[in-house]
């Protein structure tokens, strides 16, 4: 007699065996894998800011200040229209003189003859200017994304006038050109820059560190009050998610202001609630958004905090949890605290 052959193979109870041992190695690689191309794309946000840190060194060198984010005044030589923002200013520190040679510094830039007069510079996209941490925006002709601001201190004001000492205690202020004397807490001691999300954009929902809230409000502290601060806060975290949202935050490197190149320490890192303006109207104006007020925080998509830029040129990562007091004291210029950075 013949014996037929056992015809080989897996069983289903083998096969589903199998299938969840390799489930199991996949959902324990994947966190892995996911971790290691975030610490990448870190490790490129903290050069990107090295660089920016870099060309403020070379601009001071080169010409005894550092940028303005609002000047109008002749102390920059031909660079005399204001709401250039410092990577505006900054271009050929940044290995762009074509770009710098480009622009237009006769008119304020968010102005008609400066929109087309600019149009090619605003519209370069510049990788060293964007967090790749950050979701891809859709790209907007005319504009220039960014994600690295300049910090104004511990004040929701982006343009305050004279004689009010509190609002112009940041790094960067208005209509004012810092020297390395004008830090007596020391350029190592002074945050200068640090990230911020982009605007969602198209987005169906609120892009949190990014979007932003108009919300309206009748009383308004005097811009001296060192309380202002906290004021912000309050009104920006009870704001109902019923008001009207920015989404294109970001919109340009080229522009100073809240919307664009700026930020303040008035709240900590990457806070639950939404930051806002004090302005209840949306508007496509340029120059309408440049003067925005409010709260407008660094944030970013770094597990656990933001990376930061003091003005001697390092970079240090700051974490969810800092002290609220600690991180507007590493904002102010000259208010005499004294910080020892956790990566020092």
């Amino acid at each position: 007699m013949r014996h037929r052959p056992i015809a080989s193979g897996f069983t289903i109870i083998e096969l589903l065996v199998v299938i969840f041992i390799i489930g199991v190695l996949a959902g324990l690689l994947l966190p892995a894998v996911q971790s290691a191309r975030e610490a990448a794309r870190r490790t490129q946000c903290t050069n990107n800011l090295k660089q920016i840190g870099i060309a403020l060194a070379n601009y001071e060198s080169a010409h005894g200040f550092f940028p303005s984010i609002n000047a109008h005044s002749t102390n920059e030589q031909t660079i005399s229209s204001h709401l250039f923002s410092p990577l505006a200013r900054m271009l050929s520190e940044l290995d762009q003189r074509p770009l710098f040679n480009a622009i237009n510094f006769s008119w304020i830039p968010f102005s008609s003859p400066a929109l087309w007069a600019n149009q090619t510079v605003m519209d370069a996209q510049i990788s060293g200017f964007l967090c790749p941490s950050d979701s891809p925006a859709q790209r907007v002709p005319g504009y220039g994304r960014v994600n690295y601001r300049f910090c104004t201190g511990p004040t929701p004001w982006i343009a305050p006038g004279d004689n009010e000492p509190f609002s112009w205690s940041g790094a960067f202020s208005s209509h004012r050109f810092y020297r390395p004397a004008d830090f007596p807490d020391g350029l190592s001691q002074t945050v200068g820059a640090s990230e911020r999300l982009q605007g969602g954009w198209t987005l169906d929902r609120f892009k949190a560190g990014g979007d932003y809230l108009l919300t309206k409000t009748d009383t308004i502290p005097h811009i001296t009050d060192p309380q202002a601060a906290d004021w912000a806060i309050s009104v920006c975290s009870s704001a109902p998610m019923t008001d009207p949202i920015e989404t294109e935050a970001g919109q340009s490197w080229f522009l100073s202001g809240f919307h664009f190149s700026d930020y303040n320490h008035c709240a900590t890192p990457n806070h639950p609630w939404p930051d806002c303006s004090f302005y209840g109207v949306l508007d496509d104006d340029l120059g309408w958004r440049s003067v925005y007020q409010g709260v407008f925080s660094a944030t970013s998509r770094h597990p656990g905090g933001v990376n930061t830029l003091t003005m001697d040129g390092s970079v240090h990562f700051m974490a969810n949890s800092i002290n609220i007091s600690t991180w507007r004291a590493l904002s102010t210029r000259d208010r005499g605290e004294v910080f020892t950075f956790p990566d020092r």
